[in-house]
């Protein structure tokens, strides 16, 4: 048997759509955030702003499947990320030694994160509006902090000084949740 990293690939794209859509509406009950201008929040949101991260999985059989999935809009100097979803009974179909490995990891959405940071470092922050105990748990795994505003947290991915992390934060806090 491979191990489990040779099974999970993850990939950015500009519109997840086609691979995410099922996987989001099971996690939120609402409709995938397709890629577009007005997409509700009171900032810019121009397609091509956005960035969008899938987990996909090579099962035994072969068959490849999207397991997780994450929203970034990127807005002046930062994006704002959310939307991490995990297949329900993912963790359930995989072989003992592969759940093992991936639970070492952190699990997949720890996976997913740590790709996508890895590919957005040309900002000076990632935020995050994260009101959720578990998904709280990860975010500071993986290097998020909290700000001074409630559910609002940032992965800094730059030296800033802390009147512009400040001046940052509060700027992100005016577009409520996202």
């Amino acid at each position: 048997m491979t191990g489990f990293d040779s099974t999970i690939t993850v990939v950015g794209l500009a519109n997840a759509e086609f691979f995410a859509s099922a996987l989001f509406y099971d996690s939120f009950r609402q409709a995938f955030p397709v890629p577009r201008d007005n997409c509700g929040l009171p900032i810019p949101t121009p397609p091509e702003n956005w960035r969008q991260y899938v987990a996909f999985h090579r099962k035994h059989d072969g068959c490849i499947e999207a397991v997780a999935f994450c929203n970034w809009i990127r807005y002046g100097d930062v994006y704002i990320g959310g939307g991490v979803c995990v297949k329900r009974n993912f963790y359930r179909q995989l072989p003992k030694e592969h759940w093992d490995e991936c639970r070492a990891r952190g699990g997949i959405a720890q996976i997913l994160l740590e790709a996508i940071h890895r590919e957005l470092h040309d900002c000076v922050a990632l935020f995050g509006y994260c009101g959720d105990k578990k998904a709280r748990i990860l975010d500071t795994r993986v290097g998020y902090e909290a700000t001074r505003h409630k559910y609002l947290i940032v992965k800094w991915m730059a030296e800033v000084s802390d009147a512009r992390k400040r001046e940052l934060e509060d700027k992100i806090a005016t577009i409520g949740p996202f």
